[in-house]
């Protein structure tokens, strides 16, 4: 693990929390696994980085998120117990199950049908839930999804914000809506093409724009079509496709989606 050093099991990260374990470093946060004396109970704790403190940009962007999750109430988002000030910290609930970017690496065979419209509806409700409440997510991504028994929770907020201007690349390149690649107007129709994403990972196990480095693959040409890679029950490969749309416009609405979902349930 590069930067300076982490926290020790049984350190104290602020009043009435304990580090179990760290779990994940980033640019600017770490997460810790962490025991909470009030709730007598596991937790998570992020919190900046011991050489990001000085940052005001990053602490802006914990905090953020932390109240932003304070006032948002959903069985798929993730819970936030508490936003602290000293040190900048926001502590989470603790989720059992797996990411879905680890439930589609570990898998020999890719995701029934059946799974894929139960967690396209889940990824509606949630991001539905928070296109009404005025925010958009902007990083709906495998890896921040957590599914445990079939139930789905959407984690990881950081960069979410009121629909408006984003810079070029916002987000995280390989699930990007071509108008965050390039910078711009970002409206519910940039969710819409980050669930398409998902769940065209979830249907095929590969991602729509695998490159990692580079220009933008959302900008020269639009993903595959997802029925050269797998076959699907009828109207499930072009609800994707639609998702997916180069032009926002395009695109579907997220109540279309759910309803085209419940449909191919039914």
């Amino acid at each position: 693990m590069t930067g300076p050093p982490l926290l020790a099991p049984g350190a104290v990260i602020a009043p009435g929390y304990e580090a179990l374990d760290h779990l994940s470093r980033g640019a600017d946060l770490d997460v810790y696994d962490a025991w909470s004396s009030e709730r007598d109970c596991r937790c998570v704790v992020k919190l900046l980085r011991p050489d990001r403190t000085g940052d005001e940009a990053a602490r802006r962007r914990l905090l953020g998120e932390g109240r932003l999750l304070l006032g948002l109430a959903h069985p798929h988002l993730v819970r936030a117990y508490e936003v602290l000030e000293r040190p900048a910290a926001v502590v989470l609930e603790t989720l059992t199950g797996a990411t879905l970017a680890h439930i589609i690496a570990e898998r020999r065979r890719r995701l029934p049908a059946l799974d894929l419209c139960h967690l396209g509806l889940q990824l509606c409700s949630a991001v539905g839930y928070l296109h009404r409440n005025g925010t958009l997510h902007l990083d709906l991504k495998p890896s921040n999804v957590v599914s445990e028994m079939g139930h789905v929770r959407v984690i990881d907020l950081s960069l979410a914000r009121p629909p408006g201007k984003v810079p070029a690349g916002f987000g995280t390149r390989q699930y990007l809506a071509p108008e965050q690649a390039r910078g711009g107007e970002v409206t519910a129709a940039s969710d819409v093409f980050a669930v398409g994403g998902v769940l065209f990972a979830a249907a095929t196990a590969s991602r729509p724009f695998p490159r990692r480095e580079g220009p933008f693959e959302q900008l020269e040409r639009r993903a595959p079509r997802v029925a050269t890679l797998r076959r699907l029950p009828r109207g499930m490969p072009a609800l994707i496709d639609s998702c997916l749309e180069p032009d926002p416009a395009a695109r579907p609405e997220v109540v279309d989606v759910r309803d085209a979902l419940q449909a191919a349930l039914g």
